[in-house]
């Protein structure tokens, strides 16, 4: 294990569980129409998944994933067929999930699914989102910025805060490498990605700022966009009318 994590570990916690609570929505649950479960590395969101779906929360579920930063070159088939498979073990029939297998990211999760479900015909007006809890607040920003007029919620995977970070500590220092420093890429890309019109804007409290350069400095670097990087997303992309240039890294 790395003596740096063990010198400051109890520090990490206390920023990773101030940054739970910030990311982490705690929506009420509501009927729904259908259930979207974003791909990743958690294989306990197809269970919250199959679980909605049996407790009549949706009609179908919808699994969106390809490979991802943490999946590419780790799973042996995309995220939503491995997903599926869960679900199936889990008391799902496959009449009632629908799979996405071409997106490597959160936004291309929903513009993909929205292409599927428009192909198919399905209607669809209330939609449960299913992701990681940290990644409830950014998801859930991303949906409402492309499943535009869709009445949206977001849950995840039935986990307290300190099961979480057992479970992270007991992993090899690499895996907490990439766990964490996509915690603090999301962060940046709370803050940047507006601009672009790929997320609806959030309010970030300077505490959770603070908490991102503490772990940036700590070496949880990972996945953050560089200056150089966020340059060339504007240049190509440009911005949405009304936003300015943010270079926050």
């Amino acid at each position: 294990m790395n003596s740096n994590y063990e010198t400051h570990k109890q520090e990490i916690k206390r920023v990773l569980l101030e940054i739970w609570n910030y990311m982490k929505l705690n929506q009420p649950l509501e009927k729904c129409d259908l259930i979207i479960g974003c791909g990743c590395s958690d294989l306990n969101i197809p269970i919250k998944c199959a679980n909605l779906l049996k407790q009549g929360y949706g009609s179908k579920i919808l699994f969106a994933g390809g490979l991802g930063k943490q999946t590419e070159g780790f799973f042996e088939k995309t995220e939503a067929e491995i997903y599926k498979d869960i679900a199936m073990q889990n008391g799902i029939r496959p009449d009632d999930i629908i799979i996405e297998t071409k997106s490597s990211n959160t936004g291309d999760n929903f513009r993909f699914a929205e292409e599927i479900l428009n192909n198919q015909g399905i209607k669809y007006d209330k939609v449960v989102i299913v992701h990681r809890p940290f990644d409830e607040r950014r998801t859930l920003s991303c949906a409402q910025s492309i499943l535009k007029n869709k009445h949206l919620i977001i849950t995840s995977p039935d986990i307290t805060f300190d099961e979480f970070f057992d479970t992270l500590d007991n992993k090899p220092y690499q895996d907490i490498i990439g766990e964490i420093s996509v915690i603090v890429g999301d962060i940046q890309r709370i803050i940047i990605y507006p601009q672009f019109g790929w997320q609806l804007e959030n309010y970030v409290p300077e505490e959770i700022k603070k908490d991102y350069f503490y772990l940036k400095d700590l070496g949880f670097s990972k996945y953050i966009l560089s200056v150089t990087e966020i340059k060339d997303l504007i240049n190509k992309h440009g911005l949405v009318e009304g936003q300015k240039e943010n270079y926050f890294n």
